[in-house]
């Protein structure tokens, strides 16, 4: 910790001397932003995740109660040696360098990270990570160490880090709501989808002690327990590879990359010329490492020393096929389902790789032809089985239907997590939201109606629910093929040849809004027993409805925010003349004056920038209508270090959600020579971008809602033998 400690206080101190402190800081920033500045370039955020990583180690180092003592020594071992391989990485990097000139101009601290979100962002989201190496760590530990169950151990961190990882995404996604000029919160940039796949682990291991045998079964928490350690460092290599992925959150983009190449092999190509190099190769070696233990792990014991050999055959058919990370999961998959004689093991193996090569043809990582053979292979043993029992499916009873809803959460998370991955491997030249919005949504809106059923089970007679929820499906597809492209926002634009937004949004509007009511119902009947039982375990069945109502909520918001928005698309520019009412969806904006300020201006607010342009833009029902509300985007003029104008954004908030204003950009340079001068009266027109993001506030409740949960959920800890949902 004392590396970080002594670069933080050359921050708040401004000890230019130091280049790092030189090229972010400055004396002229408020506290906070000095404080910020720490991790707005390579070095500092390495040291915060090193100082959090010892942190834990205060917190979490005691000896379980569950934990054997040679353990709990090779998992502080395993502690100490990932915080100080970190640790010579942020040194060879070079944190406390001397500034070679130091007469030279300042570049400063980032105009975007000069925001109260961007001071508790960055360490919510390493927090995060923090929490899932030790939940990793655990998991990794009780591969290699005999001895006690690990689930206790598992779930114990996987708690707090869920709320944690809750938070930090969330309030990146409010900084980008609130400070871009985009207006969104969501694009599944590569290391925003990055940071959602640690949460998504996370997700699976807390519900993996519903499905009834499954709550006891250490193994499997032991394998799932290394996957959110393994998607934090995959998310760190993301945001840090050099460019490898095309995304605005990238540190580095210094060299040039072959577009032909798929991640690793780009990643592969960085070399290690230097510390960043050298960085993410280390990255690179540690992913490796835990996919072979975990691997090792689910294997059989009878051919578990096999999984290096099949690792490597599977990544050589993948060059081979051109996808190295498809063909390396597609021979894990392979191998655990032959190395298996349980049939339920060999189902689960049999379906991932059933899945991997659906999903890898929707994302564009094989041809159809290569993903169809594949399935068939991994079908193959079931198509030849025929000595196997299947167990019947009663669809009509009551006590079938609910071990199969208890077995949704775990197989709508998993296939979706699968899903993100492939993805995000296919992102390497920037993010696909079709991709994720069209075959993501339809995958978690049958999640929310496995949350239906559940709540269903005391008040609906089991041989109606199959009817219903063929009903509700029926109804579903023909609302989103009939009204589906005149819903609000974009719906009309077209996802891919056959699929509109408002198609796919209308297949999930009436499957999210149907799941409300169920989940209101549940937690006021939860609420009621708990003021005749009083105790944490009532709390915490509480705390897992209200964040289940909150992801549907959020994922309601999200469809009218997002799914249903083309970003970009030029009709939702306006040109506004001075003076002169203009109607656009709905509302009539009028132009009525611009105004520009700068430093020393008795109306001077903004503590950065050296120029603002503002416009007053009266917002009005009909052309001569009453004025509903007064906006006043703007435009903010650097003068200084290359940064380019930033559009300022103004929100109004309705009832039925934001309306957000842009200031075009584009048009940064045409009035630039304003806000120099000071004079605006001979400005005719301005152009806007303009938002109507019909349920915004959904998607923030939904969000406040999954916080409020797994923050009772973490703190509400079971008393032993208490951990099992009614």
């Amino acid at each position: 910790m004392a590396p970080f400690t002594l670069l933080l206080l050359f921050f708040i101190f401004d000890v230019s001397t130091f280049e790092y402190v030189w090229l972010h800081g400055g004396n002229d920033l408020p506290l906070a932003y000095r404080i910020s500045s720490l991790w707005a370039g390579r070095e500092g955020p390495l040291l915060l995740w090193v100082a959090m990583l010892g942190g834990l180690l205060l917190i979490d180092g005691k000896r379980h109660s569950n934990e054997s003592v040679a353990q709990h020594q090779f998992r502080i071992r395993l502690h100490l040696g990932f915080s100080i391989i970190l640790f010579l990485i942020a040194m060879y990097l070079n944190p406390f360098r001397f500034t070679p000139d130091p007469n030279l101009t300042r570049p400063g601290l980032n105009a975007l990270l000069q925001t109260n979100l961007m001071v508790i962002h960055p360490p919510a989201v390493f927090a995060f990570y923090t929490l899932c190496i030790g939940v990793g760590l655990h998991a990794i530990t009780a591969m290699l160490v005999s001895g006690l169950p690990a689930r206790n151990r598992i779930l114990h961190l996987a708690r707090p880090a869920l709320f944690v990882g809750t938070l930090g995404v969330g309030l990146g996604g409010l900084w980008a709501y609130t400070v871009l000029d985009w207006g969104g919160y969501w694009a599944w940039d590569p290391v925003e989808t990055g940071s959602l796949l640690p949460w998504l682990t996370l997700i699976l291991i807390l519900h993996f002690r519903l499905p009834k045998g499954m709550a006891g079964d250490d193994r499997w928490y032991i394998g799932l327990g290394a996957l959110p350690a393994f998607f934090a460092v995959h998310a760190t290599l993301v945001t840090r590879a050099n460019g490898v992925w095309e995304s605005i959150h990238s540190f580095v983009a210094d060299q040039p990359v072959d577009s032909s190449m798929g991640p690793v092999q780009r990643t592969l190509d960085i070399g290690f010329t230097d510390a960043a190099g050298l960085e993410v190769h280390v990255y690179l070696i540690v992913l490796a490492l835990i996919m072979w233990l975990v691997v090792r792990h689910f294997a059989s014991a009878r051919v578990r020393d096999w999984t290096p050999l099949i690792m490597l055959i599977g990544s050589f058919v993948g060059v081979i096929l051109e996808s190295l990370e498809v063909g390396l999961l597609a021979g894990i998959f392979l191998f655990l389902m032959w190395s298996h004689r349980d049939s339920r093991e060999r189902t689960i193996w049999m379906a991932s790789g059933v899945m991997l090569m659906l999903f890898s043809s929707w994302a564009f990582l094989l041809p159809r032809t290569h993903a169809f053979i594949g399935m068939l292979i991994f079908l193959l043993p079931w198509l030849l089985d025929r000595d196997s029992e299947d167990v019947p499916m009663n669809w009509n009873d009551g006590k079938w239907q609910q071990r199969l809803v208890l077995w949704t959460p775990l197989a709508i998370v998993g296939p979706f997590l699968l899903l993100t991955w492939l993805l995000l491997l296919s992102e390497v030249d920037g993010e696909n939201l079709a991709s994720h919005e069209m075959f993501g949504l339809p995958i978690l809106c049958l999640g929310a109606l496995g949350l239906t059923v559940y709540a269903w089970r005391k008040v609906v007679p089991p041989p109606q629910i199959p009817w219903i929820l063929s009903g509700l499906l029926l109804f579903s597809v023909i609302f989103a093929y009939i009204w589906g492209n005149s819903l609000p926002g974009d719906s009309d634009h077209y996802f891919s040849d056959y699929l509109t937004r408002g198609m796919v949004a209308g297949f999930a509007l009436p499957l999210l809004t149907v799941s409300i009511p169920p989940m209101v119902r549940l937690i006021w009947l939860r609420c009621n027993s708990f003021e005749r039982r009083p105790n944490p375990l009532n709390v915490r069945r509480i705390s897992m409805h209200v964040a289940h109502l909150g992801i549907i909520l959020l994922l309601l918001g999200h469809v009218f925010t997002t799914t249903l928005v083309q970003r970009g698309d030029s009709s939702h520019v306006v040109v506004l003349p001075h003076d002169t009412p203009i109607e656009h969806r709905g509302y009539w904006y009028t132009f009525t004056e611009l105004t520009s300020t700068q430093p020393g201006d008795d109306d001077w607010e903004s503590n950065v920038g050296d120029g603002l342009i503002e416009v007053t833009i009266e917002v009005s029902g009909t052309q001569n209508g009453p004025i509903l509300t007064t906006l006043s985007p703007g435009m903010l003029r650097f003068d200084e270090g290359g940064i380019p104008a930033r559009s300022e954004t103004d929100t109004w908030h309705r009832l039925q959600g934001d309306l957000i204003v842009i200031f075009d950009v584009n048009q940064a340079q045409e009035l630039g020579i304003v806000s120099w001068m000071q004079t605006g009266e001979d400005v005719d027109s301005i152009r806007l971008t303009v938002y109507d993001l019909t349920g915004s506030h959904l998607v923030w409740f939904g969000w406040s809602l999954l916080l409020i949960g797994t923050g009772l959920n973490w703190i509400m800890i079971p008393s032993r033998g208490a951990d099992e949902e009614e």
